[in-house]
């Protein structure tokens, strides 16, 4: 038996069915249970925020909103970030895309952008000397790049 979970939002996790019978439905069930609880605190701050880039009011010419894709592929993004990372900050870039951004001292920042089909464009500068850029593709885990530059931030 084997029973396999991958993120996807909404509902956050989707199936990947490779197991059968009852003992792969119960564990399909306790991980379900067990990744919702884990992102509930994160889903309750960050799902507003960018729910609410999507419904902006405005008529703005110079700024695309995001699409129900971009907003899918955000939430899933959101809810890999580890709980020990600080809550970033959410926008929205002028080509729809949703951009997360984390500031830390001595003007540090990191900045991850992405857009409808799980492309993650990153930049980031951590000194005069230290700086980032990149593109990864969103998948079932956090890129590392990513990951380590986010903690050179806020660290």
């Amino acid at each position: 038996m084997i029973a396999s979970m991958t993120l996807a939002y909404p509902g956050v996790l989707s199936q990947t069915p490779k197991g059968m019978g009852p003992d792969a439905e119960l564990l399909e069930r306790r991980l379900r249970e067990v990744q919702e609880h884990y992102s509930e605190p994160r889903r309750q701050l960050l799902e507003p925020e960018i729910l609410a880039l999507a419904d902006t009011g405005e008529t703005d010419s110079e700024c695309v909103t995001p699409n129900k894709e971009t907003i899918r592929q955000a939430m899933t993004f959101a809810m890999m970030l580890p709980k020990s990372l600080p809550i970033p900050e959410v926008s929205r870039d002028p080509d729809g895309e949703i951009s997360f951004d984390w500031i830390g001292n001595f003007g540090r920042i990191f900045s991850v952008s992405i857009g409808p089909h799980g492309r993650l464009s990153y930049a980031g500068r951590f000194s005069d000397k230290s700086k980032v850029h990149g593109v990864e593709a969103l998948s079932e885990t956090l890129p590392r790049e990513i990951l380590l530059a986010i903690e050179k931030v806020v660290r």
